[in-house]
């Protein structure tokens, strides 16, 4: 699996790949913009900053030169991303002076949408698959009573398919390891979580 499969995918995606561009925006886009509407911006405004941020990582030539060598691709989106965002608001207020955030909040909201978008895909991964502990997760969310040991499956599965997500953007069994230890504290849902149109994930930002 190493180096991760995402890589394989952002290298033919440099190479102008239209069936690996498709899938890289598919597969990356919904943790940007919720990242986008996380800093204030409105639906249509974080949708076309989004449209930006893609833009600028494919026209840019920025994805013809990732390597996994370079740094954790979560932390190439966010860098792009941020700086859309900066220079959207240099367009907006030119004389103005940039207004600085805490230091590391948008780190903290970009991996938390990137967590949330991890236990997304881990979710309905065992949805498609029809694997009964989807429902035991479903049901425990809901406050419905589980079975403790069924529970404490259903959360190793989980777990393990967040573990296949992160591996797929990883370069070493050592970077797992960092990544999940990173992601960790989004990483912990609760029954109060958010609800998808299809029944949902637990939202990872509140646990």
């Amino acid at each position: 699996m190493f180096p991760g499969t995402a890589w394989t995918t952002i290298r033919r995606a440099g190479k102008d790949d239209r069936e690996a561009l498709e899938r890289f925006a598919s597969e990356y886009r919904p943790p940007v913009l919720r990242f986008l509407r996380r800093r204030g911006f409105s639906e249509a405004d974080a949708d076309d900053l989004c449209q930006d941020v893609f833009l600028r990582l494919i026209r840019g030539r920025v994805l013809s030169r990732a390597e996994p060598s370079r740094g954790r691709f979560r932390n190439l989106l966010l860098t792009v991303a941020t700086r859309v965002v900066q220079d959207n608001a240099r367009r907006r207020r030119p004389a103005a002076p940039l207004e600085e955030e805490p230091a590391g909040a948008a780190e903290s909201d970009f991996d938390g949408e990137w967590a949330l978008e991890l236990l997304e895909r881990a979710f309905a991964h065992l949805k498609s698959e029809g694997s009964p502990y989807y429902e035991v997760l479903q049901g425990h969310l809901s406050g419905s009573p589980q079975d403790r040991n069924r529970l404490w499956i259903a959360r190793g599965k989980l777990l393990g398919r967040i573990r296949h997500e992160v591996a797929l953007t990883c370069s070493s069994p050592e970077e797992v390891e960092e990544e999940m230890a990173h992601l960790g504290p989004y990483l912990r849902p609760k029954p109060e979580g958010r609800k998808e149109a299809d029944g949902g994930a637990p939202d990872a930002k509140k646990g």
